[in-house]
Order: C-alpha cells, then sequence, then structure tokens
C-alpha cells in the first residue's frame, strides 16, 4: 500500500507540474561513460540551469533512475562549473567526478546551478553561506523537480538525491517540501539541527557519508543528524572514513560512490 500510496503521489506531482517549462539549451561537454547537455527552467521568475548527465548505456524502458546532484559552497558562485584554464565546462573542475560517478553506474544526473551560479540569473538576490541563500537554493531545486517531466530520459519513478557540504542542508529542505525523492545521500553535510523539529514530516530513507577528519565541515554534523534521524526511527545508514578529506579521494570516493548506488537500487521501483 505504501509503494501504490508513493506512485500516486509521484503521478498528482507530475500532473500538477504539466504546464510548466524547461527548455534545452545546447550541448554540454561529457565524459567517461556519458553525454551532458544543458536545460533552462524558472525558479522564482529566474531563469536558473542545470546540468543532465545521461549515460552511454542502454537507456531502461521507463528511462534512467535520476540522481539530483546538490553542489556545496562556490566561493565565487559567479564561477561555479568554470574549469581552471577558464572554460566554462559544468560542473566544473571540483565536482567534474560526480556525473562520472553515478552515470557511469547506470543513473542519469542532474545538477542545478541554483540561483546567481554560472549563468543562471539571481547573483544580486545571494549571499552565500545564510540561511536564507540556502532556502532560495532548495526553492530552485524543488522547481526543478517540478519540471523533471521536460526530461525525456528521466524515469519519474525513480528520483534519488545527492548532496556535498552546504548541499545538504539544501537537500534536506528538499526532502521536507515534497514525497517525489525515494532517497537521499548526505557526503560531508553542514549542520541542519534548525529542520530536526520538522524530521517528522520525512518520507525517504537518507544515507549519511563523512570523513572524521574534515575540517572544512565538521563530522559532528553528520553524526548528529544520524543520531536524530534514529531518535524517529527513521531509515538511516551512516558510514564514517579516516582521513580529513572533504569531499571523499581515490578509493574511498568510489566506495561511497558504490555504497549510494547500492542504496538507491535498494529503493528502485520495479518496471
Amino acid at each position: 500500500m505504501r509503494q501504490a500510496g508513493a506512485v500516486l503521489a509521484v503521478v498528482l506531482f507530475v500532473a500538477a507540474c504539466a504546464n510548466s517549462s524547461l527548455t534545452h539549451e545546447g550541448p554540454l561537454a561529457g565524459g567517461p561513460g556519458f553525454s551532458a547537455y544543458l536545460v533552462a527552467y524558472p525558479s522564482a521568475g529566474l531563469k536558473v540551469h542545470a546540468m543532465v548527465a545521461v549515460p552511454n548505456s542502454a537507456m531502461p524502458e521507463n528511462g534512467f533512475p535520476v540522481v539530483i546532484a546538490n553542489h556545496g559552497y562556490v566561493p565565487d558562485p559567479a564561477k561555479y562549473g568554470i574549469t581552471a584554464e577558464g572554460i566554462d565546462s559544468r560542473p566544473g573542475d571540483y565536482y567534474r567526478s560526480v556525473p562520472e560517478l553515478y552515470a557511469s553506474r547506470g543513473f542519469l544526473v542532474v545538477i542545478p546551478d541554483y540561483r546567481g551560479h554560472n549563468s543562471s540569473e539571481g547573483y544580486e538576490l545571494i549571499k552565500t553561506r545564510n540561511r536564507e541563500s540556502v532556502a532560495a537554493y532548495a526553492d530552485d531545486v524543488i522547481a526543478l523537480l517540478q519540471r523533471l517531466d521536460a526530461i525525456e530520459e528521466a524515469d519519474l519513478s525513480n528520483v534519488f538525491m545527492w548532496s556535498h557540504s552546504m548541499g545538504g542542508a539544501v537537500s534536506m529542505r528538499v526532502q521536507l517540501a515534497t514525497s517525489l525523492v525515494k532517497g537521499a545521500s548526505y557526503w560531508a553535510t553542514t549542520s541542519v539541527e534548525d529542520l530536526v523539529p520538522r524530521f517528522g514530516e520525512l518520507d525517504a530513507p537518507v544515507m549519511i557519508q563523512h570523513s572524521i577528519g574534515d575540517t572544512s565541515t565538521e563530522s559532528s554534523n553528520s553524526r548528529k543528524l544520524a543520531d536524530a534521524l534514529r531518535a524517529i526511527e527513521h531509515p538511516v545508514t551512516f558510514y564514517e572514513y579516516d582521513g580529513a578529506d572533504h569531499y571523499f579521494e581515490g578509493d574511498t570516493r568510489e566506495l561511497a560512490a558504490d555504497r549510494d548506488v547500492e542504496f538507491f537500487e535498494e529503493l528502485i521501483s520495479p518496471p
């Protein structure tokens, strides 16, 4: 009954957004195992962009399962997705491995800019690191979710979310706002303690991963999140790793992605 209810919620959610608009803006540089293109959509009256990475593997009958990837804090939002050589190539050098990790494992990866990042409108409206900007970024992700029906490769019944650092605070707000997301992975999340009183509204299971020695976002953020979810008996899996990597490196990054994919695949609805 719960699965049937979830499917109905997805159908109603998509139907409510049938008149929404999302446009294809042209190709982007792909990578190992995927091609990519840029889309644009409206959010709070702003034109916001997102990268769509499509696996090179054969598409399942209902489309590829989707990972919405919410990136972390960018010191200069206008330079998000700009490489060290000055080339506009979303998601940029730092997050280059995100579409590679998940598209190579059979997931359609959609990475929103957030308003004010790269060529997305709204730069003058945001002040990075504050709570209001994070809430605005969450609104941008919600607006994207409302328009996934316009991405023909997307399996709308199997939508998941990945986040890193500040993106964790974005993801938690999104999870609390919609039941479309079936599972969410948090890497090295910032604190979301202000949202704990609302955790009873969560539907989807959570995976949390963090390096013990991380000095950019303390691993205690993730432990507190895991403890708060366990306290209300919400499904949560928590992994800690040795080292100080803020964004996991080498074999640890591959292991973390493998664990995410295993977690997502356990939640995928059959065709």
